[in-house]
C-alpha cells in the first residue's frame, strides 16, 4: 500500500495511459486518444490536490490553485469522446483491443486502491482527492466498456457507448463541479456549500433573473443554428417562439423597478406577446394538416435537438419552482413564460424523436400536437391579460 501511496502510483498510471494514448494515434481512433487525454487531465489534478495532502496542510487560499475551472476540462474531454461517437460510429478494433482494455483494468485497478488507501484521510485536500479519483475512473470505465461492447454487439455498440460515455462523463463533471462548488463557497461540506447558494439566489434573484435573459438568447440563437444545418423550417419556427419569450422575460424583468400602474400595464403586455406567439404557433401547426411537414432528422440530429430540449424543459421547470410561492406580478409574469415555454418544448422533443423513431409521415400527430399544447400556451397568455385587468380594476378601487 506504501507505493499506491507514494508518486510511483502516479508513474504506474502513466504507463497504460501512455500506451492508450500511442495505440490511439496509430489507429486513428480519436476516441482513445481523448479519454487517455481526459485520463491525463485528471491526473494533474490528482498530484496537485495530493501534493497538498503530502503536506498535510488545510490552508484554504493554498488550495484555490488546484482547485479552479480548469477542473472541468477532463470530464468535458469525457463527454466529447462520447459526443465524437455520434458523429463518427465506426470504431477500429484491432489486434490491440484485448491490449487495450487491459490496461483500462490496470488503470482502474490503481484508482480503486489510490482511493482506499486514502479513505480515511479526513483532511480538505484528502476529501477533494477522493472525489477527483471517483470522477477519474470514468475515463478507463469509458474506454473499456466501449472497446467490449465493438467486440460483442457491433451493430448497438455506437449508440451504447456513447450514451455510456456521456453518462460517466456527465458523472465525472458533477463531481468536479461539486469540487468548485465547495471551493467558492469557503471549502465548506457539499450540503452546506449548496445552502450557501441557495441563501444567494435569494438574496440576489433579480440579478440571477437577469441572467436568465442571457439563457434565452443561448436558446434562441442554438434552435438557429440547427435550423440552419437541418434546413428546417419547424426548427426555425420554433427558435421564433423561444425569441418571443425572450422578450417577454426582458419586459418581466423590468417589472421589478416600476411603479404598480406599469407593473399591471407590463404584465398585460406579457401575456399578450404569450397569446400572439402561442396563436402564430398554432397557425403555423395547422398547416401541417394540410401538406406540409416538420422535416426529417436522422438520428443523431434528433438525438441532439430532443437533449437540447430535455435542458430547456429542465430550466424551465426550475425556474418555476424557484417562483411558486411569490405572488408578485413579475413572479407570475416569468412563471406564465416558463410554463409557456415548456408547452412547447413537448411538441419539438415529440417531433424530434418520431422523425427516426417513427415509419411513416408523422406530420398529422406532430400537428396535432402543436395545436393542442400551443392552443395551451395560447390560454396561458389569455389568462395573464384577463389577470392583469383584475389587478387594474383593484387598483382603481383602491384609488
Amino acid at each position: 500500500m506504501k507505493i499506491i501511496r507514494s508518486k510511483a502510483y502516479y508513474l504506474l498510471c502513466a504507463l497504460p495511459i501512455a500506451v492508450i494514448l500511442i495505440f490511439g494515434y496509430l489507429n486513428g481512433s480519436m476516441f482513445e486518444i481523448i479519454c487517455a487525454v481526459g485520463a491525463l487531465l485528471f491526473f494533474i489534478i490528482q498530484f496537485s490536490l495530493s501534493s497538498f495532502s503530502d503536506k498535510k496542510t488545510n490552508t484554504e487560499n493554498s488550495l484555490h490553485r488546484p482547485v479552479s475551472f480548469f477542473v472541468l476540462l477532463p470530464p468535458i474531454a469525457i463527454i466529447a469522446a462520447g459526443v465524437s461517437l455520434f458523429f463518427s460510429p465506426d470504431f477500429n478494433t484491432g489486434n490491440q483491443s484485448y491490449l487495450a482494455i487491459f490496461l483500462s483494468v490496470v488503470l482502474l485497478m490503481c484508482l480503486i486502491l489510490r482511493f482506499i488507501s486514502i479513505w480515511k484521510d479526513s483532511s480538505l485536500a484528502g476529501r477533494l482527492l477522493r472525489l477527483t479519483i471517483a470522477a477519474t475512473m470514468s475515463a478507463p470505465l469509458s474506454l473499456g466498456i466501449t472497446i467490449l461492447l465493438y467486440l460483442t454487439t457491433a451493430e448497438e455498440a455506437a449508440t451504447l457507448s456513447c450514451m455510456t460515455t456521456i453518462v460517466f462523463g456527465g458523472l465525472s463533471f458533477l463531481a468536479m463541479a461539486n469540487i468548485i462548488m465547495v471551493s467558492y463557497c469557503g471549502y465548506k461540506g457539499t450540503i452546506e456549500s449548496v445552502k450557501t447558494i441557495s441563501k444567494a439566489i435569494r438574496e440576489r434573484k433579480l440579478i440571477f433573473t437577469r441572467v436568465s435573459i442571457l439563457k434565452d438568447t443561448f436558446l434562441v440563437a442554438g434552435k438557429g443554428l440547427i435550423s440552419i444545418i437541418s434546413a428546417s423550417f419547424f426548427m426555425f419556427v420554433n427558435a421564433l417562439y423561444s425569441a418571443g419569450m425572450g422578450i417577454a422575460r426582458f419586459i418581466a424583468v423590468r417589472m421589478h423597478s416600476q411603479e404598480r400602474n406599469k407593473q399591471i400595464t407590463s404584465y398585460r403586455i406579457v401575456g399578450i406577446i404569450i397569446s400572439v406567439s402561442s396563436i402564430c404557433y398554432v397557425l403555423y401547426s395547422v398547416r401541417l394538416f394540410f401538406g406540409g411537414k416538420t422535416g426529417d432528422y436522422d438520428m443523431y440530429v434528433a438525438l441532439v435537438i430532443a437533449l437540447y430540449t430535455f435542458v430547456e424543459f429542465g430550466i424551465n421547470i426550475k425556474e418555476a419552482i424557484r417562483l411558486h410561492k411569490s405572488k408578485a406580478l413579475e413572479a407570475k409574469a416569468l412563471r406564465a413564460i416558463s410554463f409557456s415555454s415548456t408547452l412547447i418544448c413537448f411538441v419539438l422533443t415529440q417531433t424530434a424523436i418520431m422523425s427516426f423513431a417513427g415509419e411513416g409521415d408523422n406530420s398529422f400527430t406532430n400537428a396535432l400536437s402543436g395545436v393542442v399544447f400551443g392552443g395551451l400556451a395560447a390560454l396561458v397568455g389569455i389568462y395573464v391579460i384577463l389577470d392583469s385587468n383584475t389587478h387594474k380594476k383593484k387598483l382603481q378601487l383602491q384609488q
